[in-house]
């Protein structure tokens, strides 16, 4: 029986058993009937739903922030921003949805042609979600898919399962038709029953590089298309006219969010020589300051790692790459033993056969390379097999530009961390996986995109 803790305190929070099949299959009916509802909803419909939702979001924001902190253990304040971005990403949607889909319109007079495209739902989407970020995650993919006149069932992670009803609950209460949108606990065994169901149109995926494989191989042998957002080993590439404080400054947000544990952190610290030796100097004293403990607290800024499993695989993954040559620039002086919590630390001398090197390492470690010229720099951010986003330092930003070019990446940030945003599309390549969420493009992920054809001089 899954069981889920407190990371911070250790405290038992919950357990129960998976849904059962009568369950699950009772989740699919609803979810089917509910589409043949939602589908014929106007956007106008749409939008007074969406409008509800985001006021008791408003309204149950420091409420909602709190269950995602006790259950992954994020820092209260990160917390409170991630339902903000979850309300202002529908907002953005019920404002701009006409104007995002009139965009890829294709429509065309030519004697006697006429033609048009329009995008249709196609169904249930499942959504097979991770726990680092329990509302966001979820928010991301199901506004726009939702928003097109899908339904969608929600597998999220077994740690966050206080999140996922939270959810449920507030599109139930936002007066949705029952099935637009439902959480399901199921089990990793119940995945390829589930996607089988002729219920199920698509998939969409957020998670690891091993969960993607499984789930695209199930979505393929039955056909149906899938959207996958794996892991990330984002490089952040310091040119040698960044300024170093600024810089540093940014370095630090960009790896600790989500206490280290997000798949757009930045993780590689690509760094020119010439500013090699002062960047190392002042990340350790920044980090140095650090307040790191209860993450209920608003002035914590580091939290624990959501689970002890999680927090043992980065301790192995740096033991490892200590063990190849690597060695610790700087370690954090807080005492991380017996908790979940894992002292941040500043890691140099990466060796190059190491196959750490090439992993995601999920927690506050900073690994940090030297490059003397910009072909070195190129090489090492694009020697991982993921490719999801990046980021470039550089007083010159048509020399960024440039450079950005030659980087594999499904995204490159220029003088800014790494972020998902409503406006652009978010995805990567290589093994980061494939599809974009966000913007437009998100909203033609799960449609049927159909062209009409008319021939106006037949029969006349």
């Amino acid at each position: 029986m899954p069981f889920a803790s407190n990371p911070f305190t250790g405290e038992f929070i919950y357990n129960k058993d998976f849904d059962s099949y009568t369950a699950i299959h009772t989740s699919l009916q609803t979810a089917e009937s509910g589409f043949k509802i939602w589908s014929n909803y106007s956007i106008e419909s749409k939008k007074n739903h969406f409008n509800k939702l985001i006021a008791l979001m408003q309204e149950q924001k420091e409420a909602l922030a709190a269950q995602i902190t006790v259950e992954m253990g994020k820092p209260i304040s990160e917390s409170i921003g991630e339902i903000e971005k979850c309300i202002a990403t529908t907002q953005w949607y019920i404002e701009h949805i006409e104007q995002l889909i009139q965009v890829h319109r294709t429509e065309f007079r030519d004697e006697g042609i006429n033609s048009f495209v329009t995008f249709e739902p196609i169904g249930t989407i499942l959504g097979i979600m991770p726990w680092n970020f329990p509302f966001w995650q979820v928010f991301r993919y199901a506004i726009p898919t939702l928003f097109m006149g899908n339904t969608t069932l929600l597998k999220h992670a077994p740690n966050v399962q206080i999140c996922a009803a939270s959810m449920e609950k507030l599109f139930r209460d936002a007066d949705f038709p029952a099935g637009v949108f439902q959480n399901i606990f199921a089990s990793t065994e119940d995945i390829e029953f589930i996607i089988a169901s002729n219920t199920i149109k698509a998939v969409t995926l957020t998670g690891s590089e091993k969960a993607g494989q499984a789930v695209a191989a199930i979505a393929g042998k039955h056909i149906k298309k899938c959207v996958l957002e794996l892991g990330g080993s984002d490089p952040f590439i310091v040119l040698a006219d960044a300024p170093i404080s600024q810089t540093v400054t940014e370095a630090i947000k960009g790896r600790l969010q989500n206490n280290g544990q997000s798949c757009i952190a930045a993780k590689r610290f690509i760094i020119h020589e010439q500013s090699y030796d002062a960047f190392l100097s002042e990340l350790a004293s920044s980090v140095a300051t650090l307040s790191i403990g209860d993450p209920m607290l608003p002035a914590t800024q580091l939290g624990p790692i959501a689970r002890e499993d999680l927090k043992e695989n980065v301790s192995q993954q740096v033991s490892q790459l200590l063990a190849a040559g690597a060695y610790a620039y700087y370690t954090h002086p807080f005492n991380d033993a017996n908790s979940n919590f894992f002292a941040p630390r500043i890691l140099v001398n990466i060796p190059t056969g190491s196959p750490v090197r090439f992993q995601e390492l999920f927690g506050p470690v900073f690994c940090c390379y030297k490059f003397s010229n910009e072909d070195e720099a190129i090489a090492i951010a694009n020697e991982t097999s993921f490719g999801l986003g990046a980021s470039i330092w550089t007083s010159n930003i048509e020399h960024g530009i440039s450079l950005s070019k030659k980087i594999e990446s499904g995204a490159v940030f220029i003088n800014d961390i790494t972020r998902s945003d409503a406006r652009v599309p978010f995805g990567g390549i290589k093994k980061s996986g494939y599809g974009r969420e966000l913007s437009s493009l998100g909203l033609l992920e799960f449609v049927n995109i159909k062209t009409c054809w008319i021939n106006e001089t037949r029969f006349h």
